[in-house]
């Protein structure tokens, strides 16, 4: 297990993900996660949009959510380094997405998947097409 001070020094940074989305995380003593969200799958009107950033890091696991309010999604990454000074790390994510109180859809409403996030900002702001996302809500949807 890392200490606090390994995680904090791993984790802290900017980091781009394979759907073009980029964050900027900070880890303080205590291990809480906070920063900044971008995501790579918005519209064009959306692109530069930046949501909040919670989460912990505990040793060399860590959890971090986003709340999409004007998509009405959360979404919760779960993750561990498994190499010292990784330059990436790998994370499993689920999403849920406001059913609205429709009992009947709500069991739609989630998603899972998983990211690879690289050290460094993204390449540019622009959305990746339909083939590249592996996310619902690429930006030709939203």
């Amino acid at each position: 297990m890392k200490t606090k001070e390994q995680a904090q020094k791993l984790l802290t940074g900017i980091w781009h993900n394979q759907h073009n989305s980029q964050m900027r995380i900070e880890v303080d003593e205590t291990g809480k996660i906070t920063g900044c969200f971008m995501s790579g799958v918005n519209s064009q009107e959306d692109a530069d949009a930046t949501y909040p950033i919670t989460g912990f890091a505990v040793g060399d696991v860590f959890s971090f959510s986003v709340a999409f309010s004007n998509h009405g999604t959360i979404t919760t990454w779960i993750g561990q380094f498994v190499e010292d000074g990784a330059n990436s790390f790998e994370a499993s994510w689920q999403m849920v997405a406001d059913a609205q109180q429709k009992k009947a859809q709500s069991w739609k409403s989630t998603w899972t998947g998983h990211d690879k996030f690289e050290r460094g900002e993204r390449s540019s702001n622009n959305c990746p097409g339909p083939k590249e996302a592996s996310h619902p809500f690429y930006c030709s949807i939203v």
